[in-house]
């Protein structure tokens, strides 16, 4: 479904209500009874999860697909284990010296089961009509750290950055057609996470993050497509560099403080965080999930571009009544000052 993207994002600017859009989908396979490889292997499974999320959960802006990881690792050529109940992980890398980084191939957009997703969210952008859908995918150098390893990335930052460099160019490569694709399948935007921009220095950010993130964003984005740029790291001092990308939205995690990241944001992008998903909404009680809501939309309450999130996304075996108490936390929030 075609969605003029910059007028929705001005349309929930402009809104009385604050709006939702946590980072929602694992959970809801308790409701509906599917396993993970079920949802992660099969686009039919997994559009239906989104539609039910959305069901269960209407105050969510947008569908969006699941967080896999391994999509585009699986496409390079990385194995990855598919454990029945947990999320699949890489069970080994496959660029960690120099010779194997410089000798990667950048593989075609329908390699490993890319197809999965991209067939998920077309069914979802013309099953699901209210609202726009969002394709999942790993940011430039979170991709190179599952290609590389974390521990063989880190140095070779230090001691040989050319390297991964390189690395980082296949990948962007690869994730520009990956994004066009979600876009020529029908979807309104994509969920860019890079959670390993938020373990380097703000200038390691810049350059070996946001500057690959802007080639992205140049290629793909326009007014009916809408990149959202995650970093769940301590992220306050590279806000300027990420906002740099020029993407339209910033999703951050609970490593950071909101009320130190919403000034550094212009006021037409929209900011999305940060209900800790691991304290809070795996191993709180529903009471402490509505008292931090409240007190995190309590603050945000200067900033009509702020949209209440999750602060990563959730895994299998979030409590139901624990998300109950978060959706009913925001709408009573919302009556009570409108």
């Amino acid at each position: 479904m075609k969605v003029n993207m910059q007028k929705w994002a001005e349309e929930i600017i402009a809104a009385r209500d604050v709006k939702n859009l946590p980072v929602l989908f694992f959970p809801y396979l308790a409701v509906n009874g599917k396993k993970v490889n079920d949802v992660v292997k099969n686009p039919e499974a997994q559009c239906a999860t989104m539609k039910g999320v959305i069901d269960r959960w209407p105050a969510m802006i947008a569908a969006m697909t699941s967080m896999d990881l391994t999509i585009e690792a699986q496409a390079f050529g990385c194995e990855v284990a598919f454990p029945e109940e947990a999320i699949p992980y890489i069970t080994s890398e496959i660029a960690k010296d120099k010779e194997s980084a410089l000798s990667l191939q950048v593989p075609s957009v329908n390699s490993g089961r890319t197809s999965v997703f991209l067939d998920a969210a077309k069914l979802a952008a013309e099953q699901i009509t209210d609202r726009p859908t969002f394709g999942g995918m790993l940011g430039p150098i979170s991709l190179a750290t599952v290609l590389m390893g974390i521990a063989p990335l880190m140095n070779f930052l230090l001691t040989d950055p050319e390297t991964v460099h390189v690395v980082l160019d296949k990948c962007t490569q690869f994730s520009i057609e990956y994004a066009k694709a979600y876009k020529e399948a029908g979807a309104n935007g994509i969920f860019l996470a890079e959670p390993t921009a938020g373990l380097v220095s703000p200038g390691q950010c810049e350059e070996f993050s946001s500057q690959y993130v802007k080639k992205l964003v140049d290629a793909v984005q326009d007014d009916t497509f809408f990149i959202i740029l995650h970093n769940c790291g301590r992220a306050k001092k590279q806000v300027a560099s990420m906002v740099g990308t020029g993407a339209k939205g910033y999703h951050f995690g609970n490593a950071v403080d909101m009320n130190d990241i919403l000034p550094q944001v212009p006021a037409e992008y929209l900011v999305f965080g940060n209900i800790d998903p691991a304290t809070v909404l795996t191993q709180g009680t529903t009471e402490m999930v509505r008292k931090e809501t409240l007190a995190l939309l309590e603050d945000m309450k200067p900033y009509p571009n702020f949209i209440l999130s999750t602060g990563c996304d959730l895994a299998p075996g979030v409590a139901i009544e624990n998300l109950d108490a978060y959706f009913n936390a925001l709408e009573d929030f919302n009556s009570q000052n409108n």
